[in-house]
């Protein structure tokens, strides 16, 4: 049946040098419109360059992005 799919996790749990994929993106619309927009899109690989504090620095689609730590959760990634 493939590969076995890997419980998602919020990407504000993701740790630094991590390389994860999205799996889907939750909240309200605009904000899920905006990551969209950003690169988190279902099936996009992020690298969690760093993550301290209430930040997390990633990596998408060769663009670096800080996000805050609450928007991070809405992402969901394996």
């Amino acid at each position: 049946m493939g590969e076995p799919v890997m419980p998602a996790m919020p990407l504000s749990m993701a740790r630094t040098g991590e390389t994860v994929a999205v799996r889907r993106v939750r909240g309200a619309a605009d904000l899920k419109r905006h990551l969209e927009n950003l690169g988190f899109v279902e099936g996009s690989e992020v690298h969690v360059v760093s993550s301290s504090g209430g930040n997390i620095i990633v990596m998408v689609k060769g663009a670096r992005f800080g996000l805050d730590t609450r928007v991070a959760s809405h992402v969901m990634v394996a």
